[in-house]
């Protein structure tokens, strides 16, 4: 009995996905698929209000869910520092105003999941090297304001569907356009199961008209863990049966 194969075919039902083999001369083959998505995740700019090894409270304008789990880089000495952090609290802080160019402000704490010894060093001296002022109080502990408040970036989801499917890449539908020959990460969802790839951006059109536009965005896989390999695969392998 084939374990993986079963796993494939009750995933793909209980995902309630429909699929339909593309035939043609490409290395992978291609299915049409229904009820697949996922999150890409774009950088974004962020201020540091104050920060210490446990966590951090930002300004930021977009607004972050309460609970969700984010990924958080800061850049230091051509090292790229790469945290994840869960929101704890969020509050908006300005509204928008007369002017329509004016945009909401949003402020989060975020407390810091899992650090590892290494990171925390590294953001340890990070924080000593751009402290002004004496430190104070907040979630997780003691924290202090910096001089270097936008070395933080935020990866931000944006939700996708995926049209076409294979092992090499995909097609997806988004109410967003984006770069060719761009790099993201993203999340595919299957079921419980979250599959994490890097993609290049490779094609971007632009269907229906100005007011209700959606694009086709066409992504190259670049890079991706075994496990996801495989658990991607039983799941195109089940679309077969």
């Amino acid at each position: 009995m084939n374990v993986n194969r079963i796993y494939g075919q009750t995933l793909s039902r209980s995902l309630g996905v429909c699929s339909l083999m593309i035939s043609d001369n490409r290395k992978n083959k291609r299915y049409v698929v229904e009820g697949l998505q996922g999150n890409l995740l774009y950088t974004s700019d962020l201020e540091i209000l104050n920060i210490s090894i446990d966590g951090a409270a930002i300004e930021t304008t977009r607004r972050l869910e309460l609970n969700r789990e984010y990924t958080f880089k800061i850049q230091y000495n051509n090292t790229q520092l790469i945290l994840r952090g869960q929101v704890v609290w969020a509050v908006l802080v300005s509204k928008k105003g007369r002017t329509e160019s004016y945009l909401p402000r949003y402020r989060a704490g975020i407390q810091f999941a899992d650090t590892l010894s290494e990171n925390q060093q590294i953001l340890r001296r990070f924080i000593e090297e751009n402290r002004l002022r004496a430190r104070e109080s907040g979630i997780g502990g003691l924290r202090c304001k910096i001089s270097n408040t936008e070395a933080m970036t935020i990866n931000l989801p944006r939700k996708y569907q995926v049209r076409k499917i294979s092992m090499s890449g995909m097609l997806i539908e988004t109410d967003y356009p984006l770069d060719i020959n761009t790099h993201f990460d993203i999340e595919l969802f299957l079921k419980d199961t979250m599959v994490s790839i890097l993609v290049k951006v490779i094609t971007c059109t632009q269907r229906g008209s100005l007011k209700t536009s959606s694009y086709d965005i066409g992504m190259e896989f670049i890079t991706m863990s075994e496990n996801d390999q495989d658990t991607l695969r039983q799941l195109l392998l089940a679309f077969e049966e």
